[in-house]
């Protein structure tokens, strides 16, 4: 399970080094992709096959569905940790989500979300007040 949250800087070349606690998860490999909140995603492949299969299972004449697969998969790239426990951002996710030297890395559980620093702060804003906390999740139904 991928949680907490990271800082780390993104090299001239688009690298950015993945925390030790997460290196492990991504051993059979992973795909980034764009998030739903100006960020990326990262699934290591087991999660991002299971996303396909739900996504492949959607109504082709569904434009939504469409407009889905194309968002994920159109900007999807396989990516592989190299010997320094680094991984490549392609310059094009990099521009989706204005990567540029320093990104937080945010688990979520199953996937990590790569924010720019100035998105994630937006975001930590309604975290930050209990009332709106409170309010964006009160119809999730979540019991403990």
């Amino acid at each position: 399970m991928f949680f907490g949250q990271f800082e780390h800087s993104i090299d001239e070349k688009g690298r950015i080094t993945i925390p030790a606690q997460y290196r492990d998860l991504l051993d059979t490999g992973a795909y980034i992709t764009h998030g739903f909140d100006e960020n990326l995603i990262v699934m290591r492949t087991e999660e991002f096959d299971s996303l396909y299969h739900k996504v492949r299972d959607l109504s082709i004449t569904n434009p939504n569905a469409r407009d889905l697969a194309r968002l994920i998969f159109a900007n999807a790239a396989m990516l592989e940790l190299d010997k320094s426990g680094r991984l490549l951002i392609p310059q094009f996710l990099r521009n989706a989500a204005n990567l540029d030297g320093v990104i937080k890395m945010v688990g979520i559980g199953p996937y990590f979300e790569i924010w720019s620093p100035e998105n994630w702060e937006k975001k930590q804003v309604m975290f930050d007040d209990g009332e709106e906390r409170a309010r964006q999740f009160e119809n999730l139904n979540i019991t403990f």
